[in-house]
């Protein structure tokens, strides 16, 4: 099975997490698929860099976060935007329509998120 999770790096006592796509069959640090962005949480707020676009194909094709991971993505909006496609391809909601909400969650949201990529 793919999941969506950290990979841990940085210093001792300082990590810094990669956000992975991984086979759950290999070791935390090792082998991975690709690379979706970085979390350092030891920033205050923590930082947070993610490419959005990837996480949604992955989480589309049924890649399975973790429970921080999917925390992360919620903050993010990624799984608001997951769910907002899912009606684009149901049919319930246009494309114009599920972007409109996308932004303007994320204009009300803007000062709690630090950095989106």
């Amino acid at each position: 099975m793919v999941k969506i999770r950290l990979r841990r790096v940085g210093k001792k006592h300082k990590p810094i997490y990669h956000i992975v796509i991984a086979d759950s069959r290999f070791p935390r640090n090792g082998k991975f698929i690709e690379k979706l962005g970085i979390y350092n949480p030891h920033t205050n707020p923590s930082q947070i860099f993610i490419k959005i676009e990837k996480s949604i194909s992955w989480i589309m094709k049924g890649a399975q976060p973790t429970k921080t991971v999917k925390s992360i993505f919620h903050k993010n909006g990624i799984w608001l935007k997951k769910y907002l496609l899912n009606g684009v391809k149901k049919g319930l909601l246009t494309k114009e329509k599920s972007l409109e909400k996308f932004n303007k969650w994320y204009k009300k949201n803007n000062n709690i998120i630090n950095d989106i990529k």
